[in-house]
């Protein structure tokens, strides 16, 4: 990945952060909940980015219909922000890797480990 790339990447992120952060979006729905950009991945030519988020406080359905709405004024605004000449289409996708940690931690709760006879320490072999 080019330098570049990197740079609006991140730039991209911290933007739309702090947009958000700020409430400058006035979609009801985003209000309610707290929206964490967790990752923005962004096409070599800079003409897509896809925005993975995390939120809290309302559902994760609401929220994606919430920035899916704002994505064109994000894109204007993000655009205007960083001095791109063309600001790149904004993609939103929940990022549901903290879900699939949250159900995996509670299955592994739910695994009942035998307690070993022999304080765990395994057979001697005879050699």
């Amino acid at each position: 990945m080019s330098v570049r790339v990197d740079r609006v990447r991140g730039q991209i992120r911290k933007e739309l952060a702090a947009m958000l952060q700020r409430g400058e979006v006035h979609d009801p729905k985003l209000a309610m909940s707290m929206v964490s950009i967790t990752e923005v991945t962004l096409s070599r030519d800079l003409h897509y980015a896809l925005i993975h988020f995390t939120a809290m406080g309302q559902e994760i359905t609401e929220v994606h219909a919430g920035l899916n709405r704002a994505a064109g004024f994000l894109r204007a605004r993000i655009g205007r922000a960083l001095g791109l000449r063309h600001s790149p289409e904004l993609r939103f996708e929940p990022d549901l890797s903290f879900k699939h940690a949250d159900q995996i931690e509670q299955l592994l709760k739910t695994i009942q480990i035998p307690p070993a006879d022999d304080g765990g320490i395994p057979p001697a072999t005879g050699m």
